[in-house]
């Protein structure tokens, strides 16, 4: 039986069926070491990730397709990037339960969009919301007036915190 080598002394393959043999494989096993470093990271919902975790995700996402699509590219060179960025991640998480200034750094403060009924333009502008996003999201929190805030502040993830007036909340 004759075994035809490429320029890399590895095995050619002429027959389809093995190549996505081999893409299936390395596919599964790149699913089963992203949830392992997704999980090792924290647990958290996309909506809920501070910036910084949502780039590594998607890096990490872009780092597993090309090792999973090329079976010439051998597998460690898709698990050794993702061990490194989800280390950095990990390091990055541990400074910033540390230090505040340097969470301040990497995730923002939060910042207040509305005072005593009052929306502050100049911070919406800031944050480039627009009122009709602004109104969208107080909805979602039943609110319909914005007379019934004492403050509105966008939290450093994006979401929206209100504190209602007193006399509305009893």
């Amino acid at each position: 039986m004759l075994i035809l080598m490429n320029k890399q002394n590895i095995p050619a393959h002429n027959n389809t069926g093995d190549i996505m043999l081999v893409i299936l494989i390395r596919t599964a096993l790149l699913y089963a070491f992203i949830i392992l470093a997704v999980r090792l990271m924290g647990k958290r919902q996309v909506s809920d990730m501070q910036t910084s975790e949502l780039v590594i995700t998607l890096i990490i996402s872009d780092i597993a397709a090309i090792p999973m699509q090329s079976v010439e590219q051998p597998l460690f060179t898709g698990f050794l990037p993702i061990m490194v960025l989800v280390s950095l991640e990990i390091i990055v998480s541990i400074l910033m339960l540390k230090s505040s200034k340097f969470r301040n750094i990497i995730c923002g403060n939060p910042i207040v969009i509305i005072k005593d009924g009052k929306i502050l333009e100049p911070q919406l502008k800031k944050l480039r919301i627009s009122y009709e996003d602004l109104y969208s999201l107080l909805r979602q929190q039943e609110i319909f007036d914005v007379s019934e805030i004492k403050y509105g502040i966008v939290e450093t993830n994006g979401s929206v915190s209100v504190l209602k007036n007193q006399e509305d909340n009893g």
